[in-house]
């Protein structure tokens, strides 16, 4: 006895000199620069909010707070070997100062910051962590003013 089963529908072939179109669907997801859970801070380099103003050709340090609340910080940049500049949402900046025999190159991509209860990322008791995993503490924080 035989089974009859209906045939696969084949798929359309085009014509010679036709053009076939294939669509395809493409989505783009735009993280935020500063993502806060309650584990980590991600602090990223890439942002969709508009760049800060162009940085003034110099700057001086001045003594700053041990501390400095997180979510006030919305950029960075490594501009020295032994530091991280933190861009702040008024425009100002601050520098973090890292331990000794801690390098700030490793930071270019990217750093982490676990979160306190207090909101604040502190110097001698908080430290950043690349994203290839290299922990440094934060020895002191500057302000930087622009010279004139």
């Amino acid at each position: 006895m035989l089974l009859a089963a209906p045939a696969t529908p084949e798929a359309p072939v085009a014509a010679p000199g036709e053009v076939e179109v294939i669509q395809q669907q493409h989505v783009v997801i735009h993280v935020p620069n500063v993502s806060v859970t309650r584990a980590t801070v991600v602090i990223r380099t890439r942002s969709p909010a508009p760049p800060p103003p162009p940085p003034p050709t110099s700057f001086r340090e001045k003594k700053a707070d041990n501390c400095l609340k997180m979510d006030r910080v919305i950029g960075f940049s490594v501009s020295r070997g032994d530091s991280v500049d933190l861009v702040l949402n008024d425009g100002s900046r601050r520098r973090a100062v890292l331990d000794k025999n801690c390098p700030a190159l490793g930071f270019y991509s990217g750093f982490y910051v676990r979160p306190n209860s207090d909101g604040k990322m502190c110097a001698r008791r908080d430290s950043i962590r690349s994203r290839s995993g290299r922990s440094c503490g934060i020895s002191e924080f500057k302000a930087l003013v622009p010279t004139r």
